[in-house]
């Protein structure tokens, strides 16, 4: 009877342990996954923290911190939070405030304890802050609507300086930088460039928004159209937000060609023998400019000029050839929506006085003066754009030219007509 005693407890045992062991496991399997709910991450995603920190005033007890909320109906300033820090926040001078401040103005005061617990009163800090309220925008497109793509032509006549862009978050800009909510708008390239006004606004779900630039501060190279609101968020540099700035042709060249009308400024020789007024004069002009920017063109050039001299007096006369060239510098300026052109050159080159002789009675000549000299040219120029290529050009030019015997200054009247490739 015993026996059979001990051998049913045995089983019973053995049951116990079989059917014990599964129901344990299986508590822990739960309790586990219970720990790695969704809903655990979520709310520690969800959590926001408002850090306000300051600085140390060295080995003291605690810090007493006084935040105060300025009331716009009020005007003043009215308690809102406050904290005396544990041994942890005072030793690495930090907190966070719960709850989060709202948006607004403050004025924070924070008061020093010694070991003692004593007010250090010369030790309290005073500060104001504001809070604002974040929006990271994002620009999505940007285009020029006047060509429905994101490239400006500085020589199109046509240009309004109309930009549009798409995207999130783009609020009104706001009537100071120091409104609690506001959102800049600006062009980052060679330099910072501000819209004039706002066109128009989706002001129902701020996706769209047109500015109106002033095409005088845009110049040459690739900007990027950046949104930035009061907390100083911002929309990233990327291919969707940059538009590109330049001419239709990167390089403009001129030729012209035209009548002179030399007259002597300064010389005795020439008056004397040939008069003030030389005969009139073919000359022509080549200018390469391959540098364009919003203030100006700047290029190379070459001007030339030959006149046939001529003239009888008493007994003998004179004859021969004068020849000028020049390689100028030169410096253009769009005027009038490009319809005209001004003009500033200036360089050196050389005068050549070619086969110039008197001629007497009975076939008896001099002997020939020829001669090559360095000259100076400085002058001016405006053109009259007819169209986009063709165009007339009316100058003026100073050559001035030195050699063993004399002494030249010539002023050069021109006129003459040109094309542009």
């Amino acid at each position: 009877m015993q026996s059979k005693l001990l051998s049913l407890l045995a089983v019973i045992a053995l049951l116990l342990f079989f059917w014990g062991v599964p129901l344990y496991a299986q508590e822990q399997v739960l309790q586990t996954g219970a720990e790695e709910t969704p809903e655990s991450e979520t709310a520690l995603t969800n959590t926001v923290s408002q850090p306000f920190s300051w600085e140390s005033a060295g080995d003291v007890l605690k810090y007493a911190i006084t935040i105060t909320r300025f009331d716009e109906k009020t005007g003043s300033f009215t308690d809102y939070f406050f904290h005396e820090t544990t041994e942890e926040e005072t030793e690495a001078c930090l907190i966070h405030l719960e709850p989060i401040l709202p948006v607004g103005r403050y004025r924070s005061e924070i008061k020093v304890y010694n070991v003692l617990g004593q007010p250090e009163e010369d030790l309290t800090s005073y500060d104001e802050f504001t809070v604002r309220k974040a929006y990271k925008p994002h620009v999505r497109s940007i285009s020029y609507p006047l060509y429905m793509r994101s490239t400006i032509y500085l020589d199109d006549v046509d240009n309004n300086g109309i930009i549009e862009a798409e995207g999130q978050n783009l609020f009104l800009p706001g009537k100071t930088e120091n409104a609690l909510e506001h959102t800049r708008y600006y062009l980052s390239g060679s330099h910072t460039v501000e819209p004039v006004s706002v066109v128009s606004h989706d002001d129902a779900h701020n996706r769209k928004i047109t500015f109106a630039f002033d095409m005088k501060q845009l110049d040459v190279g690739t900007y990027w159209l950046y949104a930035q609101d009061a907390s100083g968020l911002h929309s990233e540099e990327s291919p969707s937000n940059t538009i590109t700035v330049k001419f239709r042709k990167w390089m403009d060249v001129d030729i012209e060609g035209g009548y002179a009308f030399p007259f002597v400024l300064h010389d005795e020789t020439f008056p004397e023998y040939m008069a003030k007024q030389l005969p009139m004069t073919l000359q022509g002009k080549l200018v390469v400019v391959p540098y364009k920017r919003v203030w100006g063109y700047a290029g190379i050039g070459v001007r030339g000029n030959y006149s046939r001299l001529y003239r009888e007096n008493d007994g003998y006369s004179l004859d021969g050839n004068l020849g000028m060239l020049h390689l100028l510098g030169v410096y253009q300026l769009p005027l009038f929506k490009r319809r005209v052109l001004l003009e500033l050159h200036g360089g050196a080159g050389i005068t050549y006085f070619n086969n110039i002789k008197y001629h007497f009675a009975h076939s008896i000549d001099s002997d020939a003066l020829n001669t090559i000299n360095i000259s100076l040219d400085a002058g001016a120029s405006i053109q009259f754009y007819i169209n986009k290529r063709l165009y007339t050009e009316m100058a003026a030019d100073y050559v001035f030219t030195k050699n063993s015997d004399m002494i030249l200054g010539v002023i050069i009247p021109s006129a003459g007509i040109g094309w542009q490739f």
